[in-house]
């Protein structure tokens, strides 16, 4: 295959895959001087009596995946045509997929497998909330970064819910990964993306595929009669709970599956909290690496935290937007306000931010300027008890300009049960949460407030609250 040495205002440096639909190429975009990876369409595809059935489903995919623009999500930056041949540029991941990490290391380490899981889902999540079903998630659709942070790439054959390209009767996907009724050609909805990220969790819990079978009948088969075969067999850290879990995700009847993907997520933080003692090393709790390592290292902090309100006043995270847009354009804004609600403090904030750098220097060099920022902020901290438009509580668990912030007195099996509560919630960055604000809060109902401000859900923070201070909290 002749690799071209341009396509648009594009440079091609190399080819890297090809797909059912397109070859894909790494790139560099001179305007901007940065990397990214062009799809093109292939050729042959144009030269066959289908050729503007594929046109379409090329011109699909762009629609599906331009508005998605999420950290675990392969950001679309454009889309054009070539004499006749179209082509999409997106942000080029440095790394590899899940399929070439699996058939290296084989079934990953516990801890390793909910890191990924959890980001896969929290972009389906993203995903369905804008209409859009992936319809083929599988390893080698889900690449992994150098920092660890895992980007779901390839909406070739998404559902859009406005959209009538594919119809009942289609089947479209990869065999292994598809739920009965995407193998049966019916209508599907996000509970088949939910039985594919089981599959998915499943391989990488165990290095195998949930159902096996010599043939797709034979694997059909067992979808309907067996069920997945028993995970606990196959990987000792993986307890009843979490077997659950992944089953339920993996019925056979879309109504018999969890409710959505945010429920199967839930549903694995809690169930991987209450096993965490049969890991080899426990879950990742800090932004340090306590997590069974993969190469390369796993060393951003968790993604995995709902939505809620950030501990950042809205005049810093401007200043953090402007930083970041200096390096990837645009996209800083949507990145800066999704990283704010998963972390808990500036510096793993600049941290999380520095992964869509692709250059190393500029790395560096962001995260320099995010150390001067830690060292001005506190001219961003509120008076006590205030609450900004993001939650604008002092972000750094330190003193500050301020002086030394009160310490808050809580017995240990208090502050246990408390961890536990919050962790429903908020996932297992509950425990930094509570380090931090013990040591910023300058009192204790303030501090409960302050908890307070990460549940996502009005209800459940009414009543978190009521039952701490009262029902005129």
């Amino acid at each position: 295959m002749e690799t071209p040495s341009s396509i648009g205002r594009y440079r091609i440096k190399r080819w890297l895959a090809s797909g059912a639909m397109g070859n894909i190429y790494e790139a560099h975009d001179p305007l901007i001087e940065r990397p990214i990876a062009l799809k093109v369409l292939r050729r042959e595809l144009l030269e066959r009596g289908d050729r503007d059935g594929w046109l379409q489903r090329f011109r699909h995919e762009a629609r599906a995946a331009g508005p998605l623009l999420h950290p675990n999500i392969v950001t679309l930056l454009d889309y054009g045509e070539q004499d006749g041949v179209p082509f999409l540029a997106m942000e080029y991941v440095e790394g590899e997929s899940l399929d070439q990490l699996i058939k290296r290391s084989g079934r990953l380490a516990y801890a390793d497998a909910v890191w990924i899981i959890t980001q896969v889902l929290n972009a389906l999540d993203f995903a369905h909330a804008n209409a859009v079903v992936h319809r083929d998630i599988k390893p080698s659709n889900v690449l992994l970064t150098k920092g660890s942070l895992a980007k779901v790439a390839d909406f070739g054959i998404a559902h859009i819910e406005t959209s009538d390209l594919t119809s009942e009767g289609d089947i479209l996907g990869t065999p292994s990964y598809m739920a009965p009724e995407q193998l049966l050609g019916k209508t599907v909805d996000h509970r088949a993306d939910q039985f594919a990220a089981g599959a998915l969790f499943f391989e990488l819990l165990t290095g195998a595929k949930p159902f096996g079978g010599k043939s797709l009948g034979e694997s059909m088969l067992n979808m309907e009669r067996r069920g997945p075969a028993d995970i606990c067999d196959l990987n000792p850290e993986v307890t009843p709970e979490l077997k659950r879990v992944i089953e339920r995700s993996l019925a056979y009847e879309p109504e018999d599956r969890h409710a959505d993907v945010a429920a199967f997520h839930r549903a694995i933080i809690e169930s991987a909290r209450a096993s965490e003692p049969r890991a080899d090393r426990p879950l990742r709790t800090d932004e340090t690496v306590v997590a069974p390592l993969v190469s390369p290292p796993l060393s951003l902090p968790p993604t995995d935290v709902p939505v809620a309100p950030a501990p950042f006043a809205v005049e810093l995270l401007a200043e953090v937007e402007r930083d970041l847009a200096t390096f990837i354009g645009p996209i800083a804004k949507s990145a800066v306000r999704r990283a704010a609600r998963s972390t808990v403090d500036l510096s793993a904030l600049y941290q999380v931010l520095a992964d869509y750098i692709e250059s190393k220097g500029d790395r560096e060099s962001f995260i320099s300027t995010g150390q001067r920022r830690i060292a001005v902020s506190h001219r961003y901290r509120p008076s006590s008890g205030s609450q900004g438009s993001l939650g604008s509580q002092p972000s750094l668990g330190q003193s500050g300009a301020d002086g030394p912030t009160a310490i808050i007195s809580i017995a240990p099996a208090a502050l246990s049960r408390l961890e536990t509560e919050l962790t429903v919630y908020i996932g297992p960055i509950a425990s930094i949460v509570l380090r931090r604000l013990l040591s910023k809060s300058s009192s204790l109902p303030d501090f409960y407030r302050d908890l307070a401000a990460y549940i996502p859900d009005e209800r459940e923070r009414s009543k978190f609250l009521g039952s701490r201070l009262g029902p005129s909290n």
